[in-house]
């Protein structure tokens, strides 16, 4: 995205503006141990659901059957 792009975000009633240059990435190291301990659950959660997309033919060769799901 070009430098500087704005946005308008609907919060609550209100509608505010925001610089994509004033948002502060987030990084895995600065989380506290129990925020990564969620992203880690949720993590194998969507990890499970994804294999319920496979499955294993009577031959043994591992087939994709449905497609993967969208993470919520």
């Amino acid at each position: 995205m070009p430098s500087g792009t704005r946005f308008k975000t609907k919060i609550g009633m209100a509608t505010s503006d925001f610089d994509l240059e004033n948002v502060i990435p987030v990084t895995e190291a600065s989380l506290k141990e129990e925020q990564k301990q969620a992203i880690a659950k949720a993590m194998e959660d969507y990890k499970q659901q994804c294999l319920k997309s496979f499955s294993i033919n009577r031959s043994g060769e591992v087939i994709q059957k449905d497609a993967l799901p969208m993470p919520r």
